[in-house]
């Protein structure tokens, strides 16, 4: 079934990045614009665009209170006795040299980066525009070579420009972005957005243009059309193929991948290919919004109630009593076998560098920041309608740059039902530092997880083990 309705409010309110953030980040690329046309860097600047997502409109909200990432190509003309390091190096010395930008700026292999916490990362790119016999050429800057490579980011810009309008209605970005918020709160394979957005162009050709309303009269239509051909295309290819960029064939993309990556990205995408074709299919109305959560999350179709009787849930129910009914009997210990892979936990964030110890404790309470009644061990039963106060505990107690991160998950039929199994990646909510409160509501077998991670270089240094809340 295609639920029009709720994938449109899906797209808006859970996929699309707020217009507000989009808002923030031009006014700051006006602003940075100006600083650097009146700044002392050496090279002449011709102008300033967009590139990459942000570019594209393909640009989602990341997942969790993460900050979301775009890109700005400074297109400038070549100086005579710089090599390609001088372009990137220069370029962060102005930057550092600004009371403004000092603290925020960092430099990348072709790039400068702009660190504007709790929002977005802005990577400044550096593009040589030489002009001569054979026409206007582009060139990015190697700092870690100290070599140029050509580019064509406008072109590509053009090039996807026009694929999207083939489909009509905008339906390639649409797609292009339902199919990175997939990627990304399931996080089961690597696939940089380049190679995912020219992997997705490539399924669409000019005669597309006079099957608009077969292939893409609407959303959940136009997902499984793209979605079936890109499956159709990677398995057609057991090995890693190469990807191109489409206007520079000289640009392989394939520097983001290798055959294992390639591989695991190819049955992921066959195994959710299935489970979009099975949920478009579905007549029944609740059992298709819960096959199609299996495949988007639990912010597909927010707030819709499903009967208990549909089929997709029963065997969550099923579990949910079966566990409970072991744990009552044979005790808590059990849960170290509970299963650990859930289609709806995302995987981790950030690389994993575990290097602190990290250890949770809960409390129980009749209110949110309320005196806690008693400690609660992992596993213990609790009854519905009260609060857990959650501590992630160091050992050597943590630097100030780190950041605590919960892991959230619910199992269980009513959960479910609600669409309320969560899973996903969520910030401290207490009065003191390493908090997290939740409330129990859902029968079934629950836990927490806390991850530390070091703000500097953005990888987890420590993860607790899953503490379980068991609640009847």
């Amino acid at each position: 079934m295609k639920h029009l309705n709720h994938f449109a409010n899906f797209l808006r309110d859970t996929v699309n990045l707020n217009q507000t953030r989009i808002d923030t980040l031009e006014q700051r690329i006006k602003t940075i614009s100006t600083f650097l046309r009146n700044s002392n860097y050496e090279p002449r600047i011709r102008r300033f665009t967009p590139q990459g997502s942000w570019a594209h409109k393909t640009i989602i909200k990341p997942p969790g209170d993460k900050d979301f990432d775009a890109d700005l190509v400074m297109v400038i003309d070549e100086v005579d006795d710089w090599t390609a390091k001088d372009y990137v190096g220069k370029l962060y010395s102005i930057f550092r040299g600004s009371y403004t930008y000092k603290d925020k700026v960092s430099r990348g292999t072709r790039c400068i980066e702009l660190d504007y916490a709790g929002d977005f990362h802005l990577d400044v790119v550096p593009v040589i525009q030489e002009t001569g016999h054979n026409g206007t050429r582009y060139y990015t800057c190697n700092r870690a070579d100290d070599v140029y490579e050509e580019t064509a980011p406008e072109e590509y810009t053009n090039w996807l420009r026009e694929r999207n309008r083939i489909t009509g209605s905008n339906q390639l970005r649409k797609v292009t972005r339902l199919l990175k918020y997939l990627r990304d709160i399931k996080g089961t394979c690597s696939c940089k957005s380049v190679l995912l957005t020219t992997l997705l162009g490539e399924r669409i050709d000019e005669a597309d243009a006079f099957y608009r309303t077969t292939n893409f009269p609407d959303l959940p239509t136009s997902l499984c059309t793209i979605f079936g051909r890109l499956d159709d295309f990677l398995q057609a290819r057991p090995g890693m193929p190469r990807v191109q960029n489409p206007v520079l064939p000289t640009e392989d993309f394939n520097r983001h991948w290798d055959q294992k990556k390639y591989e695991n990205f190819r049955t992921k995408i066959h195994q959710y290919r299935v489970w979009v074709d099975d949920a478009y299919s579905e007549a029944d109305s609740d059992e298709s919004v819960v096959k199609w959560r299996k495949v988007l999350g639990d912010g597909f179709a927010k707030g819709a109630v499903i009967k208990e009787g549909t089929r997709a849930l029963a065997p969550m129910f099923e579990f949910a009593d079966k566990w409970l009914a072991a744990i009552r009997e044979q005790g808590r210990q059990i849960l170290a076998n509970f299963p650990n892979e859930w289609d709806h936990v995302a995987k981790p964030l950030w690389p994993i560098d575990e290097q602190f110890a990290i250890h949770v404790q809960a409390g129980l309470s009749t209110s949110k920041n309320g005196q806690i009644e008693k400690q609660i061990e992992s596993g213990e039963i609790v009854p519905t309608a009260r609060w857990l106060q959650f501590t992630a505990h160091c050992p050597t107690g943590l630097p100030a740059t780190f950041k605590i991160w919960w892991r959230v998950a619910n199992t269980g039929g009513q959960a479910a039902r609600l669409g309320k199994l969560r899973g996903g990646f969520e910030p401290c909510n207490g009065n003191l530092p390493g908090q997290r409160w939740e409330l129990t509501e859902y029968r079934g077998i629950h836990w927490v997880e806390a991850f530390v991670v070091n703000n500097r270089n953005n990888r987890c240094v420590g993860k607790s083990d899953r503490f379980f809340v068991v609640i009847e």
